[in-house]
């Protein structure tokens, strides 16, 4: 997974299939996507947003 931006000549935005926040900082250790989003698990408030910023804060990965 970590030499799918070298196949394309786009940016790849990870989408889909966390259910916890540690999703969020593991897509960016094993793969090589430039984003990820979420839309579902806070849609079904699942993991609040705050805990995913705090987590991605805690862990050194920048968030917006």
């Amino acid at each position: 997974m970590k030499h799918i931006s070298k196949r394309v000549s786009i940016p790849i935005i990870a989408s889909g299939g966390a259910g916890k926040v540690e999703h969020f900082t593991e897509v960016f250790e094993k793969t090589d996507v430039e984003a990820a989003l979420a839309a579902g698990i806070f849609l079904r408030e699942e993991v609040p947003i705050e805990a995913v910023k705090k987590h991605m804060r805690d862990e050194g990965t920048e968030t917006r």
